[in-house]
């Protein structure tokens, strides 16, 4: 155990302390995660070390011993395995643990044993939500004005005929738009979307009206109404077992002919038997980030229709938006250790519906 001076509580620690904190990550995690300013960040305020996952594994944990705090440099467990109860034990001083894992942390830690212990967690996944709504809005951009398709028509030789050209939507800025699920990334698109006047309408059962109403936006109790008034409907809802293929074929019919339907976050909230008729008959048009399975095979509908954008899982898969995660890990901790309050506490209500997801998803 470590000694007096150096005993944490939720209330952080004496400023004269330094932390002693232990950075576990995979071979791609130096590639990936890791960055010279979240070195930075760590000098400040802690001593600290970079250990393999697999050498920590192998030596029985021994590399983490004496740890205060341990961040998981990559996505959820970065190569550490289940953290049962056995093995947090051998981390006796361990107050501190930071991840980044989009709220699946009971797939890898023993959480009642690290509330037992005491043990403070945090999940910095939602930094990456500033960049996926950037790119949701990119996606919208290039839908209304066929950015790739005319980009490709340059690249090879063409140009465009005016006298070619079909009345068509095209315009952002006044138009009808709809967000199913207000979470982070919808959070932040309400605000990129502020400057091009939206009439914004949001579905979210759980989410309080008032959050909504708070962001300028109208909540709306039924997605079918939500999509007829959707000139864009934007789809960010994560795969749960009461969202599974929420996107419909009542949806997709309720929408206005010409709407265009944004989705960054994973097809199994769209019903593609619903979904590719409607692309194949011109009605509506599609943008997507994400496929099932991926990638979609190659005369796959959603990678040769004219009116589909489609993007490789890129949105929140750059360098920088993968280092930014593990950073503010490192600025969780500096918090944690200061005695100030956590920008990423992880929240228990959002790993629960994660673990009913896992429970389906293993059934099926």
């Amino acid at each position: 155990m470590p000694d007096d001076s150096r005993q944490a509580s939720y209330c952080g620690w004496p400023v004269s302390s330094r932390a002693r904190i232990v950075v576990v990550g995979a071979p791609e995690s130096a590639k990936r995660q890791w960055s010279k300013e979240a070195g930075v960040v760590l000098e400040g305020f802690a001593d600290w070390q970079i250990v393999d996952a697999t050498d920590v594994i192998a030596a029985d944990d021994q590399g983490l011993a004496g740890a205060d705090a341990i961040l998981l440099c990559g996505w959820a467990h970065a190569g550490l395995g289940y953290l049962s109860d056995e093995r947090l034990g051998r981390v006796p001083s361990l107050a501190f643990l930071g991840t980044t894992a989009h709220f699946r942390q009971a797939e890898f830690i023993d959480l009642e044993a690290a509330s037992r212990r005491s043990i403070v967690i945090c999940d910095t996944a939602p930094v990456n939500a500033l960049w996926v709504a950037e790119y949701e809005l990119a996606l919208c951009l290039s839908g209304l004005r066929r950015i790739p398709f005319e980009h490709h028509v340059v690249g090879t030789g063409g140009w465009v005929d005016w006298g070619e050209l079909e009345e068509e939507p095209d315009l952002l800025t006044g138009r009808s738009v709809g967000l199913v699920s207000f979470g982070a990334i919808h959070r932040r698109l309400a605000a990129l979307l502020r400057p091009f006047e939206v009439e914004g309408k949001v579905f979210d059962p759980y989410v309080p009206a008032e959050e909504v109403v708070a962001a300028g936006l109208t909540k709306v109790h039924d997605l079918a109404l939500l999509a007829s008034t959707s000139d864009i409907l934007f789809v960010a809802t994560p795969p749960t077992s009461e969202t599974m293929g929420l996107i419909d074929a009542e949806v997709f019919a309720a929408l206005p002919d010409g709407a265009l339907v944004v989705l960054v976050s994973r097809m199994g909230v769209v019903d593609q038997d619903a979904l590719v008729p409607e692309l194949i008959s011109g009605r509506i048009s599609f943008a997507t980030d994400v496929y099932a399975p991926e990638p979609p095979s190659v005369d796959h509908p959603l990678r040769t229709l004219p009116n589909v954008i489609h993007t490789p899982h890129r949105a929140g898969g750059t360098l920088a938006a993968q280092r930014a995660g593990f950073r503010e890990q490192c600025l969780e901790a500096r918090r944690f250790f200061a005695g100030e309050p956590l920008r990423y506490p992880l929240r228990l209500d959002q790993v629960a519906i994660n673990a009913r997801v896992s429970s389906v998803r293993r059934s099926r």
